[in-house]
């Protein structure tokens, strides 16, 4: 018997989700940032930068840290999507595991929006990642 993943518009939606939730994360970090860094916005003195920031050292060190762990588990789960797909030749699945290694947080998106997202409804797979 040949395994078969199905990709319907609900396990497309949900696999969105998932591939989106890293860039959220790191969003809201850098939005957090951004208004940390707003009353700067004028003239200012040299050094004030480095003065906010490090003030919020500790905050911005849990939010960003926070985003990593969310974006683990995200991009273990697209590296074992992606080995056991059986239509997508080797150095396809070499340049996303390589992509979704430098970037994760950006990659998973763009992952889900050029593979999962024009996968064909029912897909080849193979049984385990081995």
């Amino acid at each position: 018997m040949d395994n078969q993943m199905i990709f319907d518009d609900k396990a497309k939606a949900r696999i969105g989700f998932i591939c989106f939730i890293p860039i959220i994360a790191f969003l809201l970090c850098l939005a957090y940032y951004i208004f940390l860094l707003l009353p700067l916005s004028g003239p200012h003195e040299p050094g004030a930068v480095v003065g906010i920031t490090n003030a919020n050292y500790d905050t911005l060190f849990m939010m960003l840290a926070s985003a990593a762990v969310i974006t683990a588990p995200i991009f273990i789960y697209c590296i074992v999507l992606i080995a056991r797909f059986k239509t997508m030749n080797a150095a396809d699945k070499l340049m996303w595991i390589v992509f979704l290694s430098v970037i994760a947080p950006i990659a998973s998106g763009l992952f889900y929006m050029f593979v999962i997202r024009k996968a064909p409804r029912y897909m080849p797979t193979y049984p385990d990642i081995a």
